[in-house]
């Protein structure tokens, strides 16, 4: 589960400079923006699930092999966010992922002395989120493509994709209505 506790790391990376007044928001966004586009870019995601990352960093190194493999270090943040925007939405922005990583941390780590699985972890996001989460837990196990507006619009995000010399350039811009739930991070 290294995209769990090194790839969501990276997801607090971002979001907790931001929330420290340490970086705004745009500056924040930029970060997004450059993490989707550092996994998109990398030919790897047609072979390589962000599961087997995890497994496989033995044999590959935590940043695997160029245009063969991925980083959970590139699509674990990606995940976070789906996840972070979902269970906000969800809970009209009463609950976070950082409900999820409280509940691991005391129910497993302290009440139980050890560390979860992966149908466990699931488990906590759904039930903070109040629903399936498949949707999102198809992009740990398959080679499918991430719909980003999908849930960057639950935020009141919108990501565009254009292709330039090669490579896929995103940017994330805030829609122009808005509601008060939509305005989650």
């Amino acid at each position: 589960l290294l995209w769990v506790s090194e790839g969501l790391s990276v997801y607090y990376e971002m979001i907790l400079m931001n929330r420290a007044g340490c970086k705004s928001r745009n500056q924040m966004m930029e970060e997004w923006k450059n993490s989707i586009e550092t996994y998109e870019n990398n030919e790897g995601k047609k072979f390589q699930t962000l599961a087997q990352s995890s497994y496989q960093t033995w044999e590959y190194g935590p940043f695997g092999i160029a245009g063969k493999t991925i980083s959970y270090y590139e699509k674990g943040p990606l995940i976070g966010m789906l996840l972070d925007f979902k269970i906000r939405h969800n809970t009209q922005n009463q609950k976070s992922l950082d409900d999820v990583m409280r509940m691991l941390y005391w129910k497993y780590y302290k009440e139980e002395n050890r560390g979860f699985t992966e149908k466990e972890m699931k488990d906590i996001c759904e039930n903070i989120a109040g629903e399936n989460l498949d949707d999102i837990f198809k992009y740990i196990y398959t080679l499918e493509p991430i719909d980003y507006n999908k849930y960057f619009s639950l935020a009141g995000l919108k990501v565009s994709q254009k292709s330039e010399n090669g490579k896929f350039l995103y940017s994330i811009k805030r829609n122009k209505k808005t509601t008060p739930l939509q305005n989650l991070i």
